[in-house]
């Protein structure tokens, strides 16, 4: 439990840089053998890097809200809103900086199953926002994500490539 709760903690410093009234996001998570697995995304055509799934939000909105709407974005629709709004019902986001962040058990799927899932609206790029997935074990990560990223943003932190897919255009942390 101490080592999920660290695991949880430190992945929000992949994180950062928005305000705590709107913008927010989710670290989708399963556990598997005493290894726990963040799923992150790589962002579409650019060289930002991988991260878990978050952003702006629309105005109404609230924080859980925006989570669950940009989780069910940047996955490709592949996670329903409604499915991450239920599971977070009742838990307080941590915040860190000014982004909120849930953290959301979800069960093991491949990420060809959210890669090849059907773009539900075409002409919101928002859908399109991420290209690639990948589930990568914390304990690669660990080491890292006990520093404070956001001090050097020069430095890259590297993930395992040994997780990412084949053609992926970084190997990075999006530090924020």
């Amino acid at each position: 439990m101490k080592r999920m709760m660290f695991c949880l903690g430190l992945v929000l410093l992949m994180f950062g840089g928005a305000v705590a009234e709107g913008p927010a996001g989710t670290v989708l998570y399963f556990k598997s053998g005493g290894e726990v697995y963040l799923l992150l995304a790589e962002h579409h055509n650019s060289r930002r890097g991988w991260a878990g799934f978050g952003g702006g939000a629309r105005e109404g909105e609230t924080i859980a809200e925006t989570a669950a709407m940009k989780t069910h974005e940047e996955s490709r629709g592949y996670f329903k809103k409604e499915d991450i709004l239920e599971k977070i019902k009742g838990q307080k986001p941590v915040v860190d900086g000014d982004f909120a962040t849930y953290f959301v058990e979800v069960p093991f799927i491949s990420v060809h199953q959210i890669m090849n899932h059907r773009i539900p609206d075409k002409e919101n790029d928002a859908y399109s926002e991420r290209s690639t997935f990948a589930w990568v074990p914390y304990s690669t990560m660990a080491d890292f994500l006990q520093e404070d990223l956001s001090k050097n943003r020069l430095i890259k932190y590297m993930v395992d490539p040994a997780f990412l897919p084949a053609g992926s255009e970084t190997q990075w942390l999006l530090c924020v």
